[in-house]
């Protein structure tokens, strides 16, 4: 394999990566403060970008495949820190900042899973976060429209 070609592949991995631990960290964060989920999602792009840049050494050549990756990521272990913290806080007796913390790695572990998929192609966790993630938006819907809720 030509060696422009590995780096980029190690460029589109550590993309994944960063926006699978954001994505995990914001979800944790915006849950644990009790912020719009919306609102949430909006500042944790924000730092995707801010931290995807600050590791590109603040040049932008690269950003926009950079996050292409890491988006997809980090949406992903947003929506399932906030469903996983919801669902723990509802079933279990841990404070709020345990919850969090257990949501955290639930969220982080579930996102590691989806990189895994990366041995298959290097589109399918685009294409598994993309599935996952409308699955998790419908059970957030469905969660809060339920008949707990009041």
């Amino acid at each position: 394999m030509e060696p422009i070609a590995v780096g980029f592949m190690v460029l589109v991995g550590t993309a994944a990566f960063i926006g699978a631990v954001v994505g995990a960290i914001g979800g944790a964060i915006t849950w644990r403060v009790g912020a719009n989920l919306a609102l949430g999602g909006l500042l944790t792009a924000g730092a995707l970008l801010l931290v995807l840049v600050a590791e590109g050494g603040g040049r932008v050549t690269w950003l926009s495949a950079k996050l292409t990756w890491g988006a997809p990521s980090m949406a992903f272990t947003y929506l399932v820190a906030s469903v996983s913290a919801r669902w723990l806080q509802a079933r279990t007796t841990l404070r709020r900042t345990g919850t969090a913390l257990a949501a955290f790695a639930v969220a982080l572990s579930l996102g590691l899973l989806n990189l895994r998929l990366f041995g298959l192609s290097l589109r399918a966790p685009l294409l598994g976060a993309l599935g996952a993630g409308v699955c998790l938006i419908l059970l957030r819907i469905r969660d809060r429209s339920g008949p707990g809720e009041g």
